[in-house]
């Protein structure tokens, strides 16, 4: 994992010149030319800016800020590393050329009016880059607000501030997002190691900044913004690697799964751009926050705190009412309010009034002194039961918040201190005192739920950072793979000019790939329906076979607990009269009868996403399964790990573990179903959609009733 070094210009350059430099106050290249200089738009101090050269360019000559304008970028007389471009999109090939002549390694393109504009704007992009690659010139926009790198005083940006270095990196596809969170960071004092916007990305994209930021040692944890990636599995592939090393947070923007309606199957129609982030950003070990709020908060914790061994959390605060909501919103998120031990309650005795509360929220009482707090949050940090501590300070007329939060700074500071710690002094809102503790490493929010979201945050990464991968069980009762099997249901379906498979070979493929299928068999009429049923043995159902019907249950094509004779003859006509008064022109090829099996239904499926690849499907079927929605999805190649963290994000976990009576599922049989679709796709890349539902566990394992495997259409398909 190596950060590719022709980056480094933009964020350490020894020279920058703005094209565009312009004397009217209200344009870009004004903008861009005073934050250079002086840091700031406010900004009149040249030591507050950057201090390597920089140049002003623009063809009316003449002097701004003092500085010399040059007509041109040859006029300069010497090699300039970056250049930071606000010129008409129609003159800037010419001066990438140019710039290739004088020494330029990268640059920033401010100016809009490419890609975004339609079919002609993309075509001069692609040009620019082109003559960009032959320069041997990184482009970072066009279309972007700049980059800024506080440590190096380097305000490449028209952003109005800047703001002080800290650890956390931000890659943003906005620029307006990227200025809200800066504006923030000032207010709230914590510092960015290294902020990027990246535009169109005509060449420089999330993926090469996502390992520079890995690999910069300023930068303690990564926050990224995002509508698309440019290349989406490179993405995945690469915070897989970088998330080992450091935290992620990410938030996507433009969630709309548009053109999930026209999919086949179930999965199909279920996943779309939406959940193929969301399984690239969860298998990959980042943490997807689904506010802006989320998104700063769980940086700056991030950016600052070690992560947390455990989800075991106390709260320490002068007041009950905010104490009670903390452990509720704690509650809501899976973290554990830890009871404390009678060693820590004997120590904390020592130091607390006899009222305090003697248990988790640890209630310091409303007139608490910064010692009082000093003392307890230093008991608390050094039990062993206890992962990470929420803080909370409530204004009272005895209380005294900067002295508090000066206590608090002292213990954190402290060389033995080793626990996450979150703070809230409610009602102080962009008050030095918080700006005091974020100043200082201590993250504070102004309600105690945003320090119990940062906290879980930091609980969720250090989980992360311990999970092994899952071993292979030694037992599990489904049947070997038979990839021979899978072939040739393939080329019968592809022979017969079938895309959607029917009942018949569906069962092959899926049998063949390993997994186990209730008794069926199937019919041409009503009297080999009944032939079959006798031999199965009563109930059974029936259910058509038609290349042509995708849901058949949609269109009557099922029929249930038939338990003699007489209903399977009638099954068969109902049934078949029932999807032709649906589907008039399907073609009915006769039916499967199959043994009736109960239990709790569940449903896997893969679909592929266009930037993703195969996206693999696991949760509640039946039915019902594009209602409830209670599923989860992964990338595919699966680890086992992968197949048992998507079960666990199934939500009805009650349900699984056998809720009223119902068989128990065995995770790790599941888990196998899992890896080998996962190897089935993998092998078999023609298989672009398909679905197990239901597959029913029951109490000797799990057995797939229906499927649906969906290849390529091809011209003999009807």
């Amino acid at each position: 994992m190596h950060a590719d070094p022709s980056l480094q210009p933009f964020f350490e350059p020894s020279s920058v010149a703005v094209i565009g430099a312009s004397h009217r106050e209200t344009s870009v290249g004004y903008a861009l030319l005073k934050n250079l200089l002086f840091g700031r738009m406010d900004g009149s101090n040249r030591a507050e800016g950057f201090q390597g050269e920089v140049f002003a360019v623009n063809t009316s000559g003449g002097e701004l800020f003092g500085q010399r304008v040059y007509r041109s970028l040859p006029e300069i007389g010497r090699d300039v590393e970056l250049i930071v471009v606000a010129i008409p999109p129609k003159f800037i090939e010419a001066l990438i050329e140019e710039a290739g002549q004088c020494g330029v390694k990268a640059a920033i393109i401010i100016s809009a009016g490419f890609a975004e504009m339609g079919e002609e704007g993309r075509a001069l992009q692609d040009r620019i880059k082109t003559a960009a690659q032959r320069k041997g010139i990184r482009l970072i926009g066009p279309n972007c607000l700049g980059v800024l790198r506080p440590s190096m005083q380097l305000n490449a940006s028209f952003a109005a501030q800047s703001t002080q270095p800290g650890g956390v990196g931000l890659l943003s596809q906005s620029g307006a997002l990227v200025t809200g969170v800066i504006s923030y960071a000032n207010r709230e004092s914590f510092g960015l190691s290294t902020v990027i916007s990246l535009g169109g990305k005509a060449d420089v994209g999330d993926e090469d900044v996502l390992l520079w930021l890995a690999n910069d040692e300023a930068t303690r944890a990564i926050a990224i913004y995002v509508e698309a990636f440019k290349e989406p599995r490179r993405f995945f592939e690469e915070a897989r690697a970088v998330a080992k090393v450091k935290p992620v947070v990410a938030i996507k923007g433009g969630t709309s799964d548009a053109g999930a309606a026209a999919a086949s199957s179930h999965t199909g129609s279920l996943a779309g751009s939406r959940a193929a982030y969301a399984a690239a950003f969860a298998q990959a070990g980042i943490l997807e926050a689904h506010t802006i709020g989320d998104f700063v908060g769980w940086s700056r914790a991030l950016g600052s705190q070690p992560p947390a061994m455990g989800k075991r959390l106390a709260i320490l605060t002068n007041a009950g009412g905010p104490g009670v909501l903390a452990a509720d919103a704690a509650d809501r998120a899976g973290m554990q309010l830890v009871e404390l031990s009678e060693d820590t309650i004997a120590k904390l005795d020592e130091v607390l009034p006899a009222v305090w509360s003697h248990h988790n929220p640890v209630d310091v009482i409303g007139d608490a002194t910064p010692e009082r707090y000093r003392d307890a949050l230093n008991i608390l940090g050094a039990a062993p039961e206890v992962d990470g501590i929420v803080l909370i300070m409530t204004v009272q007329s005895m209380t005294e918040p900067q002295e508090t939060a000066e206590a608090i700074a002292c213990a954190h500071e402290d060389p033995s201190w080793r626990k996450p710690l979150c703070c809230s002094f409610i009602g102080l809102i962009g008050t030095e005192v918080g700006r005091y503790l974020d100043a200082r490493g201590v993250p504070e929010f102004n309600m105690p739920e945003r320090a119990v979201s940062a906290m879980n945050a930091l609980m969720r990464r250090g989980l992360w950072t311990q999970r092994e991968e899952a071993s292979a069980p030694t037992h599990l009762s489904l049947p070997e793979p038979d990839d021979a099997r899978v072939a040739r249901a393939i080329e019968q379906a592809n022979a017969k000019g079938q895309h959607n498979l029917d009942l018949t070979l569906a069962r092959e493929v899926l049998e063949g790939a390993g997994l186990r299928y209730n008794r069926s068999g199937t019919a041409a009429n009503e009297q080999e329906a009944v032939e079959i049923a006798e031999r199965i043995g009563y109930p059974v159902v029936v259910k058509v076979i038609s290349p042509d019907v995708l849901h058949k249950s949609d269109v009557g094509g099922v029929a249930l607990d038939l338990v003699n004779a007489t209903a399977v003859r009638n099954a068969c006509s109902e049934v078949r009269e029932k999807v032709r008064s649906h589907e008039p022109d399907a073609r009915i090829a006769g039916f499967t009868v199959e043994e009736q099996i109960k239990g709790t239904e569940l449903i896997v499926g893969m679909s592929r996403d266009p930037g993703f690849g195969p996206l693999l499907m696991v949760g509640i079927g039946g039915i019902f399964v594009e209602v409830y929605k209670d599923v989860a999805f992964r990338l595919l190649p699966l680890s086992r790990r992968d197949a048992l963290d998507a079960i666990g994000e199934i939500k009805a976990q009650a349900l699984l573990d056998g809720a009223r009576n119902r068989p128990v599922l065995d995770r790790a049989e599941l888990a196998e179903v899992l890896l080998r679709i996962s190897r089935l796709v993998e092998q078999h890349p023609e298989i672009i959609e398909l679905d197990i539902n239901p597959l029913v566990i029951t109490a000797s394992g799990l057995v797939a009733i229906d499927s649906r495997v969906i290849l390529p259409a091809i011209a003999s398909d009807g």
